[in-house]
């Protein structure tokens, strides 16, 4: 069984393992608190004792460290075959991939670990890159000093490493002894027994491998890597949190937060086949289709979910790539807790939010129903979506008639608590007429063209009367301008967005393939990850750039009010799903010379 099927086995079962009867869990259950509460220190040795697991891994660390290269190796047991064995020792052994292993100045060997080994993807494949997918592998390997993530490519049959690439705070997703051991670490610690009230082993934990914060400690002051295990508590309608530190093996603390009201929950279904057609249809090969005068090419990635890329009007290309690279949720405003999550393929995929079948097409009408346009779109779940702590996303390009084009991403919720604040992270490479781009916004009078690489907060947007805040144009003038979301759109209450506007770099890795989770999930300011790319701050003067679009979403299930927000209801006897979405995203009008 691979790594992203145990997963979706151990959320799939989440809620089911809570079997006991009500009256059980009544008589033991504890208080509950409303914040986080940080955990007591625990000795190593005692939670070693207590997980063997983690003795065993703990051992095969510092074994590691002994090693020339020093760095944890996937084992036989973690290894399907022999290509992938011979793609992990062909990327150790080439110097370029092992660089950051040691320390610059002492030479003392640093933790290092080959997070996974598989198949490479045509998105994790640079353009112009010719690499036979029968023996293209992508490696991943993590520093914890450095909490960096490097990736290579390689190449079996030729026995070649290249396109080795490195990502400064980027956290690789991680294997399943890591989840294991995540799992183990929360299940036996002495606040997590206490909150549940009962054996938290008879309580399954879901998204267990998604990367989450909880600011001000070490998780996101250091930056080590965190996961949250969560449990569910279906009597007071809550979920735990036990935040667990994987780089100094603990827990951190433990917070519970709000699921609000729900109905019953839906039984989980086998898609082994549905994922297997949508992994060698969507993700293993690109596709393209033709809506009116537009041409598409489109792709499911490992964690940038839909990626559209090389896509023409009237045969002028108009946008080289579009994705949306995470997905960060923020809960609990003071403690600064959440998940960095993403979505991506059904198998070899970090998140816990999955494609559902394949994409689709669906018309755009206006209000006298005269079809104007199309959209394709992508749906993402959680197995047992609308579940407590369960997600469904979408990627949704919007293509009209006229030229114009809307890049949306949709949240249909549920999530793990009812006040969540949800920022999906736009990467936005588009096309003009000639190589270089002029960025410009509007000031209230004129268009104020950006000279250098930065950001901006929509609250300080100022807009032309057809609505525009940014305009993006060739030096001849031809371009588009560019209409955030302000509560004109449909199932939309505004974007709140943050921009930022990078120089284009393919030799390095800022989205040209797919990308590992960047950022936190759990900052409210502008820092979400694409501010790393405009440091130094770059001229923008005859460069092309690329507009990274960060919206803030506020889920609600105020009755009458929701948004983002879906649940599980009992109609003519029978259980029925709804859903009220929120979607967020710019629409991109063609200027008219």
């Amino acid at each position: 069984m691979n790594y992203t099927k145990t997963i979706l086995i151990l959320i799939s079962i989440s809620i089911f393992s809570c079997k006991q009867s009500n009256q059980e869990e009544k008589t033991t259950q504890k208080p509950i608190e409303k914040h986080v509460a940080l955990a007591k220190p625990m000795p190593l040795s005692e939670m070693m004792s207590k997980v063997p697991e983690l003795k065993y891994y703990h051992d095969r660390v510092k074994e590691s460290l002994k090693n020339d290269p020093p760095i944890l190796l996937l084992d036989d047991k973690e290894i399907r075959d022999e290509k992938q064995k011979k793609a992990q020792a062909l990327a150790i052994s080439n110097s370029d991939f092992i660089r950051d292993v040691y320390h610059p100045d002492t030479h003392a060997p640093i933790r290092n670990e080959i997070m996974n080994v598989r198949k490479a993807l045509p998105s994790d494949i640079p353009p112009h890159t010719k690499c036979n997918k029968e023996d293209c592998y992508r490696v991943s390997m993590y520093n914890y000093f450095w909490n960096k993530t490097t990736v290579a490519l390689v190449d079996v049959k030729r026995e070649r490493v290249f396109n080795i690439k490195r990502i400064i705070d980027g956290q690789a997703e991680l294997n399943k002894r890591l989840t294991d051991i995540a799992i183990n670490i929360a299940i036996n610690s002495p606040e997590v027994i206490e909150a549940l009230g009962i054996n938290p082993e008879e309580k399954e934990a879901t998204m267990s491998n998604v990367k989450t914060a909880l600011n001000g400690t070490k998780c996101e002051r250091s930056k080590h890597l965190c996961v949250a295990p969560t449990f569910l508590n279906h009597i007071n309608k809550k979920a735990l949190w036990a935040i667990v530190d994987l780089t100094d093996w603990k827990l951190v603390g433990i917070a519970w937060t709000e699921l609000g009201e729900y109905g019953p929950i839906p039984k989980t279904t086998e898609r082994e086949i549905q994922n297997e057609f949508v992994m060698q249809h969507f993700c293993e090969q690109n596709n393209d289709t033709t809506l009116g005068d537009w041409n598409i090419n489109y792709r499911l990635t490992s964690s940038d979910g839909l990626e559209v890329f090389d896509t023409k009007y009237k045969g002028k290309t108009i946008i080289n790539s579009s994705k949306i690279v995470d997905w960060h949720v923020s809960y609990l405003y003071k403690e600064g807790m959440g998940y960095s999550d993403a979505t991506g393929c059904p198998m070899f995929s970090s998140s816990a939010v999955v494609a559902f079948d394949g994409p689709f097409v669906e018309p755009i009408n206006d209000e006298n129903g005269i079809k104007i346009g199309y959209a394709l779109v992508q749906d993402f779940r959680s197995p047992i979506w609308p579940a407590p702590c369960n997600y469904r996303y979408q990627s949704r390009f919007e293509f009209y008639n006229d030229g114009r084009f809307r890049i949306t991403g949709v949240n249909h919720g549920r999530g793990c608590n009812t006040d969540g604040v949800y920022k999906p992270v736009f990467r936005m490479d588009i096309a003009t007429d000639q190589e270089a781009d002029n960025f410009a916004t509007w000031n209230g009078k004129t268009w104020n063209t950006w000279q250098k690489e930065k950001w901006m907060d929509q609250k300080y947007a100022k807009y032309t009367k057809e609505g525009y805040w940014m305009k993006l144009s060739s030096k001849s003038g031809n371009g588009y301008y560019i209409e955030p979301g302000n509560g004109q759109f449909k199932y939309n209450r505004g974007d709140s967005a943050f921009i930022y506007i990078s120089v284009f770099h393919s030799d390095i890795d800022e989205g040209t393939t797919d990308m590992v989770t960047m950022g936190t999930c759990c900052n409210y300011d502008y820092r979400q990850g694409p501010e790393k790319f405009l440091k130094p701050a770059e001229n923008l003067d005859e460069k092309h750039v690329v507009l990274w679009y960060v919206p803030r979403m506020h889920n609600d299930n105020t009755p009458g009010k929701e948004y983002c927000w879906s649940t599980t209801v009992v109609e003519n006897g029978k259980s029925v799903t709804k859903t009220w979405p929120g979607i967020v995203g710019p629409m991109f009008v063609p200027i008219k010379k």
